[in-house]
């Protein structure tokens, strides 16, 4: 068991190394130039910050489906009132971002319904305000917003969210309360864990960093847009499990699982699109890899149901 235990450790490592290695030879390099390392980033930054916020939330056994819709909510607030004034943007993404999380947590929480019928039936309502916002188009940012979508931003940015969120997910009591929920909850409980609060606090800190990401995408693109965010929350859930978190959370979730699972998906659409797959396909290939990782990943003996 414990070997098993050893070798799960240690497949998101190889997993990454593998694609890099695979698609660096299919492309004849051209994977691992500086230019598409850059693209690879930009692609990556998104992904990895969204995958940071779900990681509280999948720690307590929970899941977010909600966050592709969030990301194109987000977004459109960040674009309406950027038309009226541009330092209203990134607040108004934010407070967006911390509404749904806030709706998300509080149902789970006091409510005891499921957490992927709630965050589902919240995709779609989001998915729908989303079209209203934007009437059923775009809305484009003022042009001076373009020039915040830089290295110089993004680096720091996302070296600063993962040093906070790695030092309060794996060194503070609220970590360890929350992948306390995941083992299990009753015990938690008994044990001291404020349960509900924790609960609130992962989808809060989902629904803020989407919301951030909603505003990071506005301005690498330069536009919200309607289907803004399609897919985007199974992207985030591939990538994690990817990385090697557990759908059932617990102590076997991992704050590493964010960063390796956001770099081996991004690498791997980069690579694909390099190689010359067709959209439709790449969907599938995600597919197959993502069952792949499950069933290498799930563990059987502590699953009861998704909390």
């Amino acid at each position: 068991m414990r070997k098993m235990r050893g070798i799960k450790k240690i497949i998101p490592y190889l997993g990454l190394i593998m694609i890099i290695i695979l698609f660096s030879a299919l492309t004849q390099g051209s994977l691992i130039t500086f230019r598409n390392l850059k693209l690879i980033f930009n692609q990556a930054v998104v992904l990895i910050i969204a995958c940071i916020g779900v990681t509280f939330v999948m720690s307590q056994g929970s899941l977010d489906l909600s966050q592709g819709s969030l990301l194109g909510i987000s977004g459109a607030m960040a674009a309406t009132f950027a038309a009226l004034n541009t330092t209203l943007s990134l607040p108004m993404a934010l407070l967006t971002g911390i509404a749904v999380g806030l709706i998300n947590g509080s149902l789970l929480a006091f409510f005891k319904i499921p957490s992927f019928i709630i965050t589902l039936c919240v995709l779609f309502i989001l998915r729908g305000l989303t079209v209203i916002a934007t009437h059923s188009g775009s809305i484009p940012i003022p042009f001076e917003m373009l020039e915040l979508d830089s290295y110089q931003i993004k680096v720091p940015l996302l070296v600063t969210i993962i040093v906070i969120a790695c030092y309060f997910f794996n060194y503070t009591k609220i970590g360890k309360s929350m992948r306390a929920i995941g083992s299990g909850e009753v015990s938690a409980r008994y044990s001291g864990v404020p349960v509900e609060r924790m609960k609130i606090l992962a989808y809060l800190v989902s629904g803020v960093l989407c919301g951030l990401c909603g505003w990071l995408n506005v301005v690498r693109t330069g536009a919200a847009d309607s289907k803004t965010g399609l897919l985007f929350e199974l992207d985030i859930l591939t990538a994690l499990v990817l990385g090697g978190m557990p759908l059932t959370g617990g102590s076997s979730a991992k704050f590493h699982s964010a960063i390796i699972g956001g770099l081996m998906l991004a690498i791997l659409s980069n690579g694909m699109v390099l190689v010359g797959i067709k959209a439709e396909l790449q969907q599938a290939v995600k597919g197959v890899i993502f069952l792949l990782a499950v069933y290498l990943s799930f563990e059987r003996e502590s699953v009861v149901l998704i909390k």
